[in-house]
């Protein structure tokens, strides 16, 4: 398996750089993208899946919180975070109380260990996300559409209710522009009249519709426990660890 780590952060990219917010797009119920000049090229382009840290000043004091890049890297001249808002989380409540258009944001990377590779990573790719999760999926997605690549991609994402569902009509329309690409979306507190998958996303419902386990890629990106769980039923299944990936959204590295 492999994971994002302070190690391999810091032989990436940690040089400062300040950008200029242009646009704050409400994506859902507490969800928001906060896009990022990036015309300059300040920031390296980035590999689709990774992250960058970001300084904020609250009250006086430096807060660093790190958050998922959902644009693809196709588009360096904009970098997208999309954020949750976390009641109880100074950061996200930062973000949503005091960023708005025009604010300045200080920022390191992008980092990260987590991300997608079109020369070394050739098999099916399987995506597997709950939650405020699905946004570094969404910039491997989001490439694979700018690359036209008809690369067999499965994305699985899991969430509370319809209101909580980020990029469902972005996602869709991409199932009729490429080929390759399949969607599955499950809820596990649907509203009565809900059409679709209901439940929590879980093992056998992803076995059913995903080719042969160990001959696939899998990138793995929700709560701890969400990641272990799916880690450790690949791993009965035969899964090879080094086509494992997981991004875990803990203390340290939530959007919070």
């Amino acid at each position: 398996m492999i994971l994002s780590k302070p190690e391999d952060e810091r032989k990436q990219n940690e040089t400062l750089v300040t950008l200029s917010v242009c646009d704050v797009i409400q994506e859902a119920e507490d969800v928001c993208t906060f896009r990022l000049d990036n015309l300059q090229g300040q920031l390296p382009v980035h590999k689709p899946g990774m992250f960058i840290k970001v300084c904020l000043d609250i009250r006086g004091k430096e807060v660093w919180r790190s958050f998922s890049i959902s644009s693809s890297p196709l588009c360096p001249e904009r970098i997208d975070l999309t954020i949750k808002r976390n009641r109880k989380g100074e950061a996200s409540n930062y973000f949503f109380e005091q960023v708005q258009r025009g604010s300045q944001l200080r920022l390191k990377g992008p980092l990260g260990q987590f991300y997608y590779d079109p020369e070394h990573h050739t098999e099916p790719l399987i995506l597997l996300c709950a939650g405020i999760g699905i946004t570094p999926m969404m910039s491997i997605v989001r490439y694979l559409n700018d690359l036209q690549e008809n690369r067999s991609c499965y994305l699985f994402y899991g969430a509370r209710t319809h209101r909580d569902v980020i990029f469902d009509q972005e996602t869709r329309q991409l199932m009729t522009q490429l080929p390759g690409f399949h969607y599955f979306l499950t809820l596990s507190q649907p509203v009565p009249h809900w059409m679709g998958y209901c439940g929590h996303l879980n093992f056998d419902f992803i076995i059913s519709r995903i080719p042969q386990i160990p001959s696939c890629r899998f990138f793995l990106c929700g709560p701890r426990n969400f990641n272990q769980e799916f880690q450790d039923c690949l791993e009965e299944m035969g899964a090879p660890a080094e086509l494992i990936h997981s991004e875990q959204f803990h203390k340290k590295r939530k959007n919070s």
